[in-house]
């Protein structure tokens, strides 16, 4: 069960309130993990939304950028626009149809404005998630969803076409993937502060430079289970995102 703390704050263009909430505990059992670095606690992606295109006005703007007391955990006496409404943009989850607005949404931001280094890392990684989200849990096509009684034969179905689609869209949009990934990995070479240990690997395999993969493995000097299943998809010349652990 997840559970949040509500917090407040005004665009600061309209001045219109918005609802924020922040994941407060989780069951560590709902946990997903992903190669890309991506977590899910029960479908929710953890990494917060700094970026937020206002429902009332079409303004963008970041919310870590705004201080008291256009940001506050009272609640204000003002008509205030739901978490629901902004929440990475107002898209569905559940068709391609949404995980193609919300890639558009990240295009249009970074082509708007020059960010600071952090900025733009949080911004090209999240378009990186974007982009794998289209075929991730691919595997899950196999005949074996359905026979091992995950999941019924209709919603296996719907899931399978949903990813054997999304997987057209993923190699019809490899381009623009993969200049993201290129743009990305130069920029956490250059702010190491920024990435995780097994970041770069990661960006290495997924553009199929396996043996530079392996390399940085090797140099890591501790074998976890991330690390050997890593080595183990790189070895075998995967380069699509895989589940971890859960």
């Amino acid at each position: 069960m997840l559970k949040f703390d509500p917090f407040y704050f005004q665009c600061p263009n309209c001045h219109a309130w918005l609802e924020g909430r922040v994941l407060k505990s989780e069951l560590v059992n709902e946990a997903k993990l992903y190669s890309d670095g991506k977590v899910l606690y029960d479908n929710y992606i953890t990494t917060r939304q700094k970026m937020v295109l206002c429902p009332s006005c079409a303004h963008t703007f970041w919310v870590e950028d705004t201080v008291e007391p256009v940001i506050t955990t009272q609640k204000p006496d003002a008509y205030i626009y739901s978490w629901a409404t902004w929440r990475f943009y107002g898209i569905r989850f559940t068709d391609n149809k949404g995980k193609l607005a919300l890639i558009r949404h990240y295009q249009s931001f970074l082509r708007k404005s020059h960010y600071e280094p952090k900025k733009e890392i949080y911004l090209r990684r999240l378009l990186w998630w974007a982009y794998n989200d289209l075929n991730r849990n691919y595997g899950q096509i196999r005949l074996k969803y359905f026979l091992n009684g995950s999941m019924s034969f209709g919603v296996w179905r719907c899931n399978r076409n949903m990813l054997i689609e999304g997987e057209k869209l993923f190699q019809k949009n490899r381009q623009d993937y993969t200049e993201n990934l290129k743009r990305l990995l130069a920029l956490l070479k250059k702010h190491p502060e920024e990435r995780s240990d097994l970041e770069l690997p990661e960006i290495y395999r997924e553009l199929r430079q396996f043996d530079k993969t392996l390399e940085l493995l090797d140099g890591l000097g501790r074998q976890t289970h991330f690390v050997s299943e890593m080595m183990r998809h790189a070895k075998k010349k995967n380069a699509r995102v895989f589940t971890v652990s859960g």
